[in-house]
């Protein structure tokens, strides 16, 4: 897989276990994520890793509120907050996930439930700049179905025109908002040609060959830098 790291930033988040031989068998210019970490610091808490402990291992990057952990799990906004901030104090890099069910999408929230959920955010981070939020549209994760490139662009806005009124105009601007819905080498290409699509959390594309096609895709839109 080839890109220009000037222009595209490749971050891939294996299991725990998988962690470190990820990061020995990777290139450099391919970074590695946490899936996800504790609420909590270091201590007595088994089975939990904490952002410390993740920043010591020399990752830069933790996932946190993915659709899986909210729904399987029960995490709820405050908990993802709170994972947020010790993110924050450790120095992480956060691709925070926000994004509404099918119900939601039928009945018409959809602005509502990324409103709850930035409005939770918001208060947890200090540095801007270590956040990437990821839209992740649950009913078109892991079934087959994609938001259209339309539907995507709508979320997307919405969350930028969030942040350009609660945060700032230039946090907005600068702030990297991905797609994560099914996104695969078909539509990789037509989703990130939308004016909010920055890059994508990619699920089980990325254990495909195909993987290297939508890094493809976002490296041939993007200007040199």
């Amino acid at each position: 897989m080839t890109f220009d790291s000037n222009k595209v930033q490749v971050v891939v988040a294996p299991i725990s276990i998988h962690i470190p031989s990820a990061k020995a068998m990777l290139n450099d210019n391919i970074s590695v994520s946490a899936q996800n970490i504790s609420a909590t610091g270091n201590g007595a808490f088994t089975g939990e890793i904490s952002a410390e402990q993740v920043k010591d291992f020399g990752l830069e990057w933790t996932i946190i509120g993915h659709s899986e952990r909210r729904t399987l799990f029960g995490e709820e906004d405050a908990l993802v907050a709170t994972k947020v901030g010790k993110a924050q104090e450790a120095g992480l890099s956060t691709i925070f996930c926000c994004g509404e069910q099918l119900a939601q999408r039928e009945d018409g929230t959809t602005n509502d439930v990324l409103k709850t959920q930035l409005e939770a955010l918001k208060p947890a981070v200090s540095d801007w700049s270590r956040i990437v939020i990821a839209y992740e549209p649950v009913w078109a994760i892991g079934t087959g179905k994609t938001a259209t490139p339309e539907i995507a662009q709508e979320a997307h806005e919405f969350i930028r025109g969030w942040v350009s009124q609660n945060v700032s105009a230039e946090v907005a601007a600068a702030v990297r908002i991905q797609y994560g819905g099914s996104v695969n080498d078909k539509n990789a290409a037509e989703l990130i040609a939308q004016k909010d699509i920055d890059g994508f959390l990619v699920g089980g594309a990325s254990l495909k060959p195909a993987f290297a096609d939508i890094v493809a895709a976002a490296n041939d839109l993007q200007p040199s830098a």
